[in-house]
């Protein structure tokens, strides 16, 4: 696992300079802290920083083909390279190390562009063909790694984060408001936008191919959700346990200590399951907890799973001084990320690094098997609309005239409006506001007339309708499920995860997400995913063969710090200061006061807005870090 950058000029009398390819380099030295690379072939450029995996002496790049021609820079784990290398030594190609690396330099000479449809694993690399003056750019096909470019008639930069391009000195650091607006809508920002106007994601799935100053980006691999109506359940459970235990067993290679982060839910544990299935020797998990019980510490689930499975179990509960590790997450997100579980997952992969350098983890099952619990009243709502007419007019309708005030005064009838609304207005309308965190009437509550002008233009759930009202699948929890796996995995879940353990140099590997069983989990019938209000239904059917039933019938749990509580200590005098200072006010994107009501609200435990509160926080510290300072 690595970190890689590197750029290209249309003009070929440009030389790219390695000083400028170190300074690059040098911001993503937590990617990879055992070695570090560039390589320059005129107007061309490759870097990268590594944590050493696969053959920790011989995996050096950058890394060429036989003549030289062919130069990679990668950053990802190939599991099947082993297979994909005998079948190119059989086609004549010569190898001098170990690595994956070079499987996949020699696959590129052999197949072309279209080696990435031979690839199974996670991974973004960068091909400079010195043959044909090309760059060839490439992203695995859920997004487990990232990879950014910016791009101008004039030259092409990239790099596995955004720090890399901004020490280019090559990027504009304007803001896209559309971005910005997206990000208090979904907490992300989906791609392929990012906060900046000129910085682009690669989406997931997808390669980017520059040749004389002109660019194309072609889709390699999607999902598609084609239901196979003839597969029975026991077809099902069979086809899936041999997925998952194939996919964990190619997940398990590695040259460095290896373990698994353990949360003691359904996902987490089974990956364990299946380790320890192939392993001749206990697992090493490693789980965190915070004080106190209720949702925000799991450490009896994880201890109760660890104990079933004989794992060499490691947990820590933790009560951070939430201030003081903040700007470090924020320096390594790049962008603002307003998941708060960027906490706990920093915390775990700061703790699973002091003893492995790879860990195997549970993310990717509730998108693909329908585990939230969003979907239930999203369910609820296509069995209401199948009630006669006169039934929602003259019943329903009615409920739903609370008034404001009543809405305001009452919590308990708040909630039954807001669930009946959802009833009524269809299970697009209940999705979207299950996923969404400020509504259009907290932005106009909250965001200064300057920053809603400059929203005006754009639809913040333009991204989220194309998924759930598209015409991909006629299933609408396959359409969920879709947007899901698409958009929330790649750029929430899998952003988070990768910008927090590569901050520790520890790669994590999910095996959930390879490829094929996301294929295989879109033919399935939605009923065995949801089965009236039983979540990833064909799932925990197969691990309760395997699991307590405790584990299985788990209710799921977010990975979140306790906010609530911390907006009310030490935290919150933090974010008052910040978010009412002069430097905020001179922002000129929020209305101060109203800011000011709802941390005075949060503090008296009138109301609780510790979600609305860490996503304002979270911004406002990106900007001191990546706006006002240009350095």
């Amino acid at each position: 696992m690595c970190g890689i950058c590197g750029l290209v000029y249309t003009d070929p009398q440009r030389p790219v300079e390695v000083a400028l390819l170190d300074r690059m380099n040098d911001t993503i030295r937590h990617r990879g802290p055992d070695d570090a690379g560039t390589y320059t072939d005129g107007n061309a450029g490759l870097a990268m920083r590594r944590l050493s995996i696969i053959d920790v002496a011989g995996g050096h790049q950058p890394l060429s083909n036989e003549d030289g021609t062919v130069w990679i820079v990668y950053n990802g784990e190939l599991y099947n390279y082993l297979s994909l290398r005998s079948e190119l030594i059989s086609r004549g190609h010569a190898f001098r190390t170990r690595s994956d690396t070079e499987t996949i330099v020699h696959a590129y000479e052999e197949y072309g562009t279209r080696c990435v449809e031979r690839l199974n694993g996670i991974f973004a690399f960068a091909i400079w063909d010195g043959r044909t003056r090309r760059l060839f750019l490439a992203r695995d096909h859920l997004g487990v790694k990232p990879l950014y470019y910016d791009y101008s008639p004039d030259r092409l930069v990239f790099g596995s984060e955004i720090k890399p391009l901004l020490a280019s000195g090559h990027i504009r650091r304007d803001l896209d408001f559309e971005g910005l607006y997206q990000y208090l809508t979904y907490l992300y920002i989906p791609a392929p936008a990012t906060i900046y106007a000129s910085v682009k994601k690669l989406p997931p799935g997808h390669v980017l191919t520059w040749q004389d100053g002109r660019m194309t980006i072609e889709q390699y691999w999607d999902v598609a959700y084609r239901v196979d109506p003839t597969i029975t359940e026991a077809e099902a459970l069979a086809r899936l346990e041999a997925l998952l235990a194939d996919a964990v067993k190619g997940q398990l290679m590695s040259d460095v200590p290896l373990g698994a982060f353990l949360s003691g839910g359904i996902d987490s544990t089974s990956v364990v399951a299946f380790m320890t299935r192939t392993l001749d020797r206990p697992v090493e998990t490693f789980s965190i907890g915070f004080p106190g019980g209720g949702p925000f510490n799991e450490l009896s689930d994880a201890k109760l799973a660890a104990a079933h499975l004989r794992t060499n179990h490691h947990e820590m509960v933790v009560a951070p001084d939430a201030v003081t590790f903040m700007p470090d997450i924020t320096e390594y997100l790049d962008e603002p990320m307003g998941d708060s579980s960027v906490v706990p997952t920093y915390l775990l992969s700061k703790f699973a690094r002091s003893q492995v350098t790879v860990a195997l983890a549970g993310d990717g099952g509730d998108e693909l098997f329908a585990g939230y619990d969003r979907y239930k009243p999203v369910q609820a709502s296509l069995h209401y609309a199948r009630l006669p007419a006169f039934i929602r007019k003259g019943i329903v309708a009615p409920l739903l005239g609370l008034s404001e005030e009543v809405e305001q005064k009452d919590g308990v009838r708040a909630r039954a409006r807001r669930i009946l609304g959802d009833l009524d207005r269809g299970y697009q309308a209940a999705f979207l506001r299950w996923i969404t965190n400020f509504n259009r009437t907290t932005i106009d509550r909250l965001c200064t007339p300057e920053l809603r002008e400059r929203f005006v233009p754009f639809d913040p759930y333009r991204v989220a309708r194309s998924y759930v009202d598209g015409p991909h699948d006629p299933a609408p929890l396959n359409r969920l499920l879709w947007f899901e796996t698409k958009v929330y995995l790649p750029d929430d879940l899998l952003m988070k995860v990768d910008r927090m353990s590569m901050a520790h140099g520890l790669e994590v590997r999910v095996p959930l997400l390879d490829y094929r069983i996301v294929e295989f989990a879109a033919t399935l019938p939605p009923e065995m995913k949801l089965r009236r209000l039983t979540t990833k239904y064909l799932f925990k059917k197969l691990m309760a063969q395997y699991l307590p039933t405790q584990t299985v019938q788990k209710r799921k749990q977010g990975f979140v710090p306790p906010l609530r509580e911390w907006f009310r200590g030490e935290l919150g005098a933090f974010a008052r200061d910040l978010l009412l200072d002069r430097t905020a006010r001179a922002r000129g994107f929020f209305v101060l006061d109203q800011v000011e009501t709802m941390l005075d609200d949060h503090q008296t435990g009138r109301r609780s807005f510790h979600y609305q509160i860490w996503v304002l926080l979270t911004f406002e510290m990106w900007c001191r870090r990546y706006v006002d300072r240009t350095s």
